[in-house]
Formats: structure tokens, C-alpha cells, sequence
């Protein structure tokens, strides 16, 4: 695996930990009232989806469990349609999608 794939698996590590301590913070109710930790949400739900555009295409055929596509196709709602954004589909991503993705990458990075 290349260097800087390793690089930016880190950091999209980096970002699920943060929205996964963002929602352990606040709880559902407290995030569907609270726009900054609805803006911090999807801020690292924005530069998920950009480190994972970065990512080699290798990496990604390597690892086709992970949906890479869905992943970046979600940076581009976020990013371009932030006012259409609900922020119960957020909450959800961060209770199911992002524990998952962060399970996935640290497994990935353990097999290096």
C-alpha cells in the first residue's frame, strides 16, 4: 500500500472518530437542535468523502467491501447541497455508516 494512501486512511480515521465523540457528546436530540455540531458533522463527513477521492483506485479495487463511491457521492451532496441536507439522515450515518467505515479502516490498516 502506498504511503500516502496510508496517509489518508489516517486522517478519514481521524474524522469518524470525531463524529462518532460529536453525537456521544450531544445525543440525537441535542444534534438535531445544535447547528454547530450539525456543521461539524458534515464538515468531516465533507473531508471523508475528499480523502477518499485521493485514495488510489488500487486501494479501492483492493478493498471493494468499502464503498468508496458511495462515500465521495456523499462529500458531493454535503458540499453542494448543504441546505437540502436533512440532519436526520446525518445522525444516522453517524450512528451506523461511520462506526462501520472506522471498523473497516482500522482492520485495513491493521493488515499492513
Amino acid at each position: 500500500m502506498k504511503h500516502r494512501d496510508i496517509r489518508l486512511l489516517k486522517k478519514i480515521i481521524s474524522e469518524c472518530k470525531d463524529i462518532i465523540r460529536y453525537s456521544n457528546e450531544i445525543g440525537k436530540k441535542g444534534f438535531l437542535e445544535n447547528d454547530v455540531y450539525q456543521k461539524a458533522t458534515a464538515m468531516s463527513l465533507l473531508n471523508i468523502g475528499e480523502h477518499a477521492n485521493v485514495l488510489s483506485r488500487e486501494l479501492w479495487m483492493e478493498y471493494k467491501d468499502i464503498q468508496w463511491r458511495k462515500i465521495v457521492d456523499l462529500r458531493n451532496i454535503v458540499a453542494h447541497g448543504y441546505g437540502e441536507l436533512r440532519m436526520e439522515l446525518v445522525w444516522n450515518l453517524s450512528q451506523k455508516e461511520v462506526p462501520l467505515l472506522l471498523e473497516q479502516l482500522e482492520d485495513l490498516l491493521n493488515e499492513v
